[in-house]
């Protein structure tokens, strides 16, 4: 519907060209004044398919961090305490207040079984998505994840479970407990 909106005011100005062009100079600045409203819908609707194509096609590699080896990410480690390493993450979100983090749970999210935890040691921030009875995918399954500290946006504003940058909404940045 807004692709039209653009349309329709591009053909009212090839229309309404001659007669304006014709009219004088009122004409010239009703035209005018018509070219530049045609000229900012269709600069908004370019803006708006931009953020579409960001949300549905991200970025296969996204950049700004160096991908962390599998075999160095596998042990059960902070990024303080291994350059690149990544700790597991525990069946029990408590867990993680006996390794130094913090709780930094928002009141509305905690009624939605969702629990943020930050290291201030580290910087590492994971946030733990109870499972919902009745649901699917993702949703009917206890899981984690781990916010990039060098997220430049939607495509990579997560880790997978070996640190390298995901997109949110991927299945990679879906972590399960124990992983």
């Amino acid at each position: 519907m807004v692709e039209k909106t653009s349309e329709a005011f591009i053909v009212v100005a090839i229309a309404a060209a001659p007669p304006l062009v014709a009219a004088g100079p009122p004409g010239w600045v009703v035209l005018g004044v018509l070219v530049a409203a045609t000229a900012i819908v269709s600069a908004a609707e370019i803006m708006k398919a931009d953020e579409d194509a960001d949300d549905i096609f991200a970025d296969d590699e996204p950049t700004g961090i160096q991908s962390c080896p599998e075999e160095s990410c596998s042990d059960k480690t902070s990024p303080a305490e291994g350059k690149d390493k990544y700790r597991e993450l525990p069946e029990n979100p408590d867990d993680l207040l006996d390794d130094g983090y913090e709780e930094t749970t928002h009141p509305k999210a905690q009624k939605k079984g969702i629990r943020t935890f930050h290291n201030p040691k580290t910087g590492d921030e994971v946030e733990f998505h109870k499972r919902r009875p009745n649901e699917t995918g993702w949703k009917a399954k206890d899981h984690w994840h781990r916010y990039n500290p060098n997220t430049t946006g939607k495509r990579d504003l997560y880790l997978d479970k070996n640190g390298n940058p995901v997109p949110k909404g991927s299945d990679e940045s879906h972590i399960e407990p124990g992983k």
